[in-house]
């Protein structure tokens, strides 16, 4: 999914804004998969936990940008705004939503303990 959230922006509507949403977030998402595995392999399951549920969050981004499209073509009529003009838009307010949303959960829930496991590794 992450290999072809690449091609498909390459024909996006909303321009460069709308490309920069889905290189950027796809990007995360990608970088989220791969610290799970690490963390997975290196027998981490609590730290594979939280990157499993970031990546999650950032795909569930792409459902959050459904409604803001929503919103935005509902009040098109007031804004004069055409689709190329607020996709990109709505793109990063839909996953930026999502990622905000799990990251605050996921720091909520953070005890000493994890806030201790989470530091960076000195020979990182």
């Amino acid at each position: 999914m992450g290999i072809t959230a690449y091609a498909m922006s390459a024909d996006a509507v909303g321009g460069w804004l709308e490309r920069s949403a889905v290189l950027f977030f796809n990007t995360l998402f990608l970088y989220s998969l791969a610290r799970a595995y690490r963390n997975a392999r290196n027998s981490e399951p609590t730290l594979k936990r939280r990157w499993m549920t970031r990546a999650i969050g950032i795909l569930l981004g792409i459902a959050t940008t459904r409604p803001v499209m929503g919103v935005f073509f509902a009040t098109g009529a007031l804004t004069h705004l055409q689709p190329k003009q607020f996709f990109g838009m709505a793109f990063w307010i839909g996953f930026s939503i999502n990622t905000l949303v799990v990251e605050l959960w996921l720091r909520r829930r953070e005890t000493p303990f994890h806030a201790e496991r989470m530091a960076p590794h000195p020979s990182v």
